[in-house]
């Protein structure tokens, strides 16, 4: 593979020796070629030595002379040799784009990876060694074949060529900067990211743990792409989108660990960072990718500012030491991104995966200072409780009184609630307290509406079940909804009717229907008042296996809360006496109520009832 990339980089070189035709002893001392000639053309065949070549300066760059991208270029080098080399030789180029293939004296030598995959070599030095066979005395020709495979970027940098051993040392220092160190400081962030996951999942309130965690996450997905070489690969899907995202984890992190806030900032950085995640994603070219860059900047200006200000309010060295670290990563992310528009030439490396050690050594000071300070409080606060408890069990003993005597007050106080609720229960009471009320004239006309609307329903239950049903159910549920469907809407609740045929209930007389319909009633009243719900829905089944006909009542709303008798939105629906009203009258025509918390919210009230009746 790194005969592959250096013939690749050989590839590229070409264009820089190609004008001149510069002569070189037996054993020459590296050299750079900064003159070539180039052609363009659609063939992957050698062009003719008579084609219309054209004098070129290396470095190359294809977007600063506008080439088209789906042609292929042709670099071509001359140099001479005093004698032929008894010693090996090689060409280094330092930087290429994309694929290369590169042939001496009419000789294939190699290639800078799978050219028909598209691997890219545009972050990997090329290192191609020379036989000295392959070499004479006298004129020598390099080609070096350049696929810029459609890619916005592509050239070719300066070409240096000499003995193998002089040239090695400084493509192996390049590829260590380039490939071998992004590689190292992602494997140790993925080690740093599990062992902040292990914190978090111990202390799952310092969330600090996972917005570093996260940070480490986005840093690694953008190095991903400087030593992956598949442009198909997720390296490369998420090489731009991931340094959005590398800001805003570093934003909620840098600011969760200082100890200060800032809402907005934080809102917008993650909403900036989903919107540039969609529109690189959906659009993945050259103009959207540099936007985003020039986005990133602007907005890293401000996210400087926030930090700056946040970090500094408390000057300890932990803090300066992150906002130093920030600092010099934004100068990095600058220095990459005016390489990356070729202000700073050609060749120079990208810095800003190499800037992450800086951020993961002044985080680890921060958790080694923050863990040494945790331990000291935490050894002052044992010396403390050991006090503190001493002190308690002398007023526990005093206090143990005083706590019966409250709780058999909290006590009485929940009799007395549950037995006003039971006082309201029935058309009587409501009549009563509402003749009281209207008497002081404290009652509002709304009030008066709600009170005499639920008198109104008890009566009309009763007149409905007088109403000859001939052992319909359906009937006597049909009333009902009659009835409720105005007030329900009123309230602005869908009710949903999903009833099935139901067969004949010889045993539904007038009492017994009055049973059913107060049951149902029941379950929509406490709906309609305590769930917050939008719908319910009204069904009907039959349980052969068990010989009976059930009716189910559904909710969409808050479903069953705490039944602790403080009442408010915490109580629930069912915590007085209307659901053992609703178990005594359905015992009374041998059935069964049911109330249960359906998943996902809601509550469901089954009404069982028998097919016959029992005797």
């Amino acid at each position: 593979m790194a005969r592959a990339a250096g013939l690749a980089c050989l590839a590229l070189f070409p264009v820089a020796g190609a004008a001149q035709l510069p002569t070189a002893p037996v054993d020459p001392s590296p050299q750079t070629f900064a003159n070539a000639e180039f052609i363009q053309t659609a063939r992957v065949e050698m062009p003719e030595a008579s084609a219309a070549w054209t004098p070129v300066t290396l470095p190359d760059s294809w977007n600063k002379q506008q080439r088209p991208r789906r042609e292929i270029g042709w670099y071509r080098v001359r140099f001479a040799l005093a004698g032929a080399p008894r010693s090996p030789q090689a060409i280094y180029i330092p930087r290429v784009t994309n694929n290369v293939a590169v042939h001496i004296n009419g000789v294939f030598v190699g290639t800078s990876g799978d050219i028909e995959k598209r691997e890219m070599s545009w972050n990997l030095a090329q290192f191609f060694p020379v036989p000295p066979t392959l070499l004479k005395a006298g004129t020598n020709e390099v080609l070096i074949r350049l696929h810029p495979d459609g890619f916005q970027r592509a050239g070719l940098s300066e070409i240096q060529f000499g003995e193998e051993t002089g040239l090695r040392p400084a493509y192996e220092r390049r590829v260590f900067f380039q490939s071998t160190a992004p590689m190292f400081i992602s494997a140790m962030l993925s080690l740093t990211a599990l062992l902040s996951l292990a914190l978090w999942v111990g202390r799952r309130k310092e969330t600090v743990f996972a917005f570093f965690i996260l940070q480490c996450l986005a840093t690694k997905a953008r190095i991903w792409h400087t030593f992956t070489r598949d442009p198909q690969s997720l390296g490369w899907l998420l090489a731009a989108p991931s340094l959005t995202w590398m800001m805003a984890m570093q934003t909620s992190f840098a600011l969760r660990f200082c100890g200060q806030s800032a809402p907005r900032f934080e809102k917008f950085m993650w909403g900036y960072a989903v919107l540039a995640t969609v529109a690189l994603v959906a659009f993945p070219t050259g103009p959207v990718v540099l936007a985003s860059f020039l986005v990133n900047a602007v907005i890293a200006l401000a996210m400087m500012a926030v930090l700056g200000r946040a970090l500094t309010r408390n000057p300890n060295l932990e803090n300066i030491s992150l906002l130093v670290a920030i600092y010099i990563n934004f100068g990095l992310a600058i220095h990459d991104l005016l390489n990356y528009r070729e202000l700073l030439g050609f060749t120079n490396i990208y810095l800003l995966p190499l800037g992450a050690p800086l951020l993961l050594f002044a985080v680890a000071i921060l958790l080694i200072r923050r863990f040494t300070h945790v331990m000291e409080q935490h050894e002052k606060l044992n010396a403390e409780l050991a006090q503190r408890v001493e002190a308690r069990e002398r007023e526990l003993t005093h206090s143990y009184e005083r706590l019966r005597q409250v709780d058999q007050q909290r006590t009485t106080a929940e009799e007395r609630q549950r037995l006003m609720r039971d006082m309201h229960d029935g058309l009587g009471s409501h009549l009563m307290s509402t003749l009281a009320l209207a008497k002081l004239g404290t009652l509002s006309n709304r009030q008066m509406q709600d009170v005499l609307t639920d008198c109104i329903d008890e009566l009309k239950i009763t007149i409905d079940s007088l109403e000859p049903v001939e052992s319909d159910l359906l009937v006597v549920l049909g009333n009902l909804r009659y009835r409720m469907e105005p007030r329900l809407k009123a309230a602005g609740i869908e009710l949903e009717w999903a009833v099935s045929d139901l067969p004949p209930l010889a045993w539904l007389d007038a009492e017994n229907v009055r049973s059913v319909l107060r049951i149902v009633q029941e379950a929509f009243t406490n709906t309609l008042k305590h769930a917050s719900a939008s719908r319910i829905t009204l069904s009907t089944a039959v349980d052969v296996s068990n010989a009976r006909v059930v009716v189910r009542v559904t909710d969409n709303g808050q479903g069953l809360a705490s039944t602790n008798g403080k009442g408010g939105n915490g109580s629930s629906p069912y915590a007085g006496r209307g659901l053992d009203n609703m178990k005594i009258r359905a015992a009374k025509i041998n059935g069964h109520v049911e109330v249960m918390q359906m998943v996902g919210g809601g509550t469901c009230v089954n009404l069982y009832l028998p097919l016959a009746k029992v005797m």
